[in-house]
């Protein structure tokens, strides 16, 4: 039973690696489309947030 999560273990590490690596040749070989998909996801991220004034707030639970 060990060695199957030793051996599921050590594929994630891979996998993880694999990732980390293709991400850093992708920054290294398109900085400018890397730094495109940056702004955009931060962008989309901090957009889908909603923020209420407090007295917004307040009048709905009133």
């Amino acid at each position: 039973m060990l060695d199957q999560n030793t051996d599921r273990t050590y594929w994630m590490i891979g996998a993880v690696v694999v990732v980390a690596i293709l991400i850093g040749a992708s920054k290294v070989a398109f900085p400018d489309l890397f730094n495109k998909v940056i702004t955009k996801f931060t962008s989309t991220l901090t957009a889908g947030f909603v923020h209420f004034p407090i007295d917004s707030l307040m009048s709905f639970f009133l």
